[in-house]
Protein backbone atom coordinates (compact mmCIF):
# COMPACT_ATOMS: atom_id res chain seq x y z
CA UNK A 1 0.00 0.00 0.00
CA UNK A 2 2.94 2.06 0.73
CA UNK A 3 4.48 1.73 -2.59
CA UNK A 4 1.24 2.23 -4.55
CA UNK A 5 0.99 5.46 -2.36
CA UNK A 6 4.37 6.73 -3.35
CA UNK A 7 4.20 5.39 -7.08
CA UNK A 8 0.94 7.52 -7.02
CA UNK A 9 2.16 10.70 -5.53
CA UNK A 10 5.61 11.26 -8.10
CA UNK A 11 3.29 10.41 -10.96
CA UNK A 12 1.30 13.08 -10.12
CA UNK A 13 4.20 14.87 -8.96
CA UNK A 14 5.61 14.77 -12.62
CA UNK A 15 2.06 15.34 -14.20
CA UNK A 16 2.49 18.54 -12.44
CA UNK A 17 5.52 18.81 -13.88
CA UNK A 18 4.72 18.36 -17.57
CA UNK A 19 2.15 20.27 -16.89
CA UNK A 20 3.36 23.76 -16.28
CA UNK A 21 6.58 23.02 -18.53
CA UNK A 22 3.55 23.30 -21.28
CA UNK A 23 2.06 25.83 -20.26
CA UNK A 24 5.16 27.63 -20.30
CA UNK A 25 6.21 26.74 -23.87
CA UNK A 26 2.71 27.96 -24.86
CA UNK A 27 3.10 31.40 -23.00
CA UNK A 28 6.74 31.53 -24.75
CA UNK A 29 5.70 29.95 -28.25
CA UNK A 30 2.48 32.92 -28.50
CA UNK A 31 5.06 35.59 -26.98
CA UNK A 32 7.43 34.39 -29.91
CA UNK A 33 4.24 34.65 -32.40
CA UNK A 34 3.47 38.03 -31.07
CA UNK A 35 6.76 39.11 -31.86
CA UNK A 36 6.89 37.37 -35.47
CA UNK A 37 3.68 39.20 -36.08
CA UNK A 38 4.84 42.96 -35.22
CA UNK A 39 8.24 42.12 -37.18
CA UNK A 40 6.12 41.13 -40.10
CA UNK A 41 3.85 44.29 -40.34
CA UNK A 42 7.27 46.20 -39.82
CA UNK A 43 8.21 44.80 -43.06
CA UNK A 44 5.01 45.15 -45.04
CA UNK A 45 5.01 48.86 -44.07
CA UNK A 46 8.92 48.77 -45.46
CA UNK A 47 7.66 47.16 -48.47
CA UNK A 48 4.93 49.69 -48.96
CA UNK A 49 6.54 52.96 -48.56
CA UNK A 50 9.49 51.70 -50.61
CA UNK A 51 6.62 50.48 -53.65
CA UNK A 52 5.24 53.80 -53.37
CA UNK A 53 9.11 55.56 -53.65
CA UNK A 54 9.80 53.57 -56.81
CA UNK A 55 6.53 54.20 -58.17
CA UNK A 56 6.84 57.93 -57.76
CA UNK A 57 10.38 57.51 -59.13
CA UNK A 58 8.97 55.91 -62.03
CA UNK A 59 6.00 58.14 -62.65
CA UNK A 60 8.44 61.21 -62.59
CA UNK A 61 10.93 59.77 -64.93
CA UNK A 62 7.89 58.99 -67.20
CA UNK A 63 6.80 62.69 -67.14
CA UNK A 64 10.29 63.87 -68.19
CA UNK A 65 11.02 61.33 -70.54
CA UNK A 66 6.90 62.58 -72.59
CA UNK A 67 8.43 66.42 -71.97
CA UNK A 68 11.83 65.26 -73.90
CA UNK A 69 9.93 63.52 -76.48
CA UNK A 70 7.15 66.84 -76.64
CA UNK A 71 9.86 69.16 -77.17
CA UNK A 72 11.91 67.21 -79.71
CA UNK A 73 9.21 66.00 -82.08
CA UNK A 74 9.00 68.05 -85.11
CA UNK A 75 5.59 70.21 -85.76
CA UNK A 76 3.95 69.53 -88.64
Amino acid sequence: MMKEKNWLTWLTVLALVVGFAAMGASVWLSAQAAKQTQRNSQLAGQLYQASRTKSQEASSIKKRLDKLASDNSIPV
